[in-house]
């Protein structure tokens, strides 16, 4: 199916797939940058004034100046040197682009990003999102809208993560309405997925069911309902959005490394590689971290400016030596601390690289320049569950107990399905017994250990809460289990752990104690 293309100077927007390409591949923009550029770009030649362009991209919202200016600059730099001549402020009056643009449907000749499905789009994962259903009573125009509302900001969602290409809403609204099966969605718009929901509403109740189906084979990969009380307005199509996008996410990071998996290692192409680096990450078990690892070091050895590869390696690495499968000492930081400052010199633009870069600030027990890092990957991808929970847990290990309980909440909520979720489990166990809550920090504890077992860190927490909260059989139970899975650990073991503040691993250490951990 052919796209609707703009072309200006060595650049191409691609209206339908909401894409800009330069002389070197996709430019990175954020949804609304890519509504002015777009906008701007099918006024060319006048003067585009900035009421307008508010309106035009922000309809409906109450917005600032300095948001409409933000997204301009962001356009200059992507274009490069040439922006400020490309994109030209008129003082007092608005914005205009000064080069010539054409409109065609197929690549351009000599285009410079190549043909475009055979360039990015085809490395990245692509998807349709089917115009959300209203279910129930035909006469209810507020449910109508909110259904509206949430297909495009779940569209506008997924095009926020750089690993996606997301089918245009535009192109999506001749499916409203519509019985229509998903492969043939699938062959006609060219996707592998596609996202479908439905939105109910029972008195002051609202049930949201999204399923994720794959289009070659109509196979339904995942699917969930997540309910909401019916009203809040923005707040609650910002929830509903979050849910969605976040969940898809991992579901296709998992599916997508399993299918690379399935493949011959020893003719992996460079995009397997990272798939399945990926989901092994998402496993998080020693085997799936050292595999992980392994297919991150050959992607690095194709292609050692990747970027991608750099971060899936500080974060596998990372993984090992937090999960105790490597030790925890100042060759594992380097290491992590030199890839992520790669991943993002290479990814400025990709939320996972910040991420990578946060849990290297926190191994080196830097936690406000952890905090940094991980609020810049939500404002690149305000749907990032992970990072909303490892900002969860910087904060716990910092002594930060309230604000850490409300991120790893907020993790859980918009992703209740995250296979990394019991990470998200024992910071708040931490996060409690900090703030000597000792039954909850038990309850959170047992909800980590209880999927992984073996993790030194979640049985170390969950004795320390047992012995607290005055369990003292069980808490010897479990720290005589901690000793025989990590031989050596003892008090002395705290010493290396990335506390903010001496008291709370003296705290840590006191419910050790009682729970009969040796001092050396």
């Amino acid at each position: 199916m052919a796209s609707k293309l703009l072309h200006f100077e060595s650049f191409t927007l691609d209206l339908d797939r909401s894409r800009l390409l330069g002389p070197v591949g996709e430019v990175a923009l954020r949804p609304k940058s890519f509504d002015v550029v777009r906008h701007l770009l099918e006024n060319a030649g006048r003067i585009v004034a900035k009421d307008e362009l508010m309106k035009a991209v922000w309809p409906g919202v109450t917005v600032s100046d300095e948001s409409l200016a933000q997204c301009v600059s962001e356009i200059r730099r992507s274009l490069g040197a040439a922006g400020p001549r490309i994109v030209k402020t008129v003082p007092r009056r608005g914005y205009a682009i000064d080069v010539p643009v054409s409109v065609a449907t197929e690549p351009a000749d000599g285009d410079p990003a190549g043909i475009l499905r055979d360039s990015a789009a085809d490395a990245r994962v692509s998807i349709a999102v089917l115009p959300f259903e209203a279910m129930g009573s035909t006469d209810n125009a507020d449910l109508d809208r909110l259904t509206d509302g949430l297909s495009e900001d779940v569209i506008a969602g997924l095009s926020r993560i750089r690993a996606f290409w997301v089918i245009a809403s535009s192109t999506m609204s001749i499916y409203k309405g519509r019985a229509v099966d998903v492969r043939e969605v699938g062959r006609n718009l060219d996707v592998h997925y596609v996202v479908s929901g439905r939105l109910r509403q029972a008195d002051d109740r609202l049930r949201l069911s999204v399923q994720l189906t794959e289009t070659a084979t109509g196979r339904q990969l995942w699917a969930a309902t997540f309910d909401r009380a019916a009203g809040g307005g923005f707040e609650l199509l910002d929830d509903l959005t979050q849910c969605v996008v976040a969940s898809v996410q991992v579901q296709l990071i998992v599916s997508e490394g399993r299918a690379a998996a399935r493949k011959a290692p020893s003719a992996a192409p460079l995009g397997d590689l990272l798939a399945r680096s990926r989901e092994r990450l998402y496993r998080a078990t020693a085997d799936g971290l050292t595999e992980a690892v392994a297919s991150a070091e050959k992607a690095l050895q194709l292609d050692p400016a990747n970027g991608e590869a750099c971060r899936l390696l500080a974060a596998a690495t990372w993984h090992q030596a937090y999960k105790g499968y490597i030790p925890w000492d100042v060759a594992a930081f380097e290491r992590v601390a030199s890839l992520a400052q790669r991943a993002v010199l290479a990814e400025d633009a990709d939320e996972f690289s910040h991420w990578a870069q946060a849990l290297a600030h926190l191994m080196m027990g830097q936690h406000e320049r952890a905090t940094v890092s991980l609020r810049r990957a939500l404002d690149i991808n305000p749907s990032f569950s992970l990072a909303y929970g490892t900002l969860g847990t910087v904060l716990a290990w910092a002594g930060a107990s309230e604000e850490s309980i409300a991120n790893n909440r907020r993790a859980l909520k918009i992703n209740p399905g995250d296979p990394l979720n019991p990470h998200r489990y024992f910071g708040l166990a931490l996060a409690h017994y900090l703030a000597r809550r000792y039954a909850p920090a038990v309850d959170d504890a047992a909800r980590a250990v209880q999927v992984l077992p073996d993790w030194w860190l979640g049985m170390m927490i969950y004795a320390a809460s047992l012995a607290e909260a005055g369990r003292l059989a069980e808490a010897r139970t479990v720290a005589v289990d901690l000793g025989r899975t990590r031989p050596g650990t003892t008090l002395a073991s705290l010493a290396n752990l990335p506390f903010a503040r001496a008291e709370d691993r003296d705290h840590l250490a006191h419910g050790l104690r009682k729970a009969g951990l040796p001092e050396r």
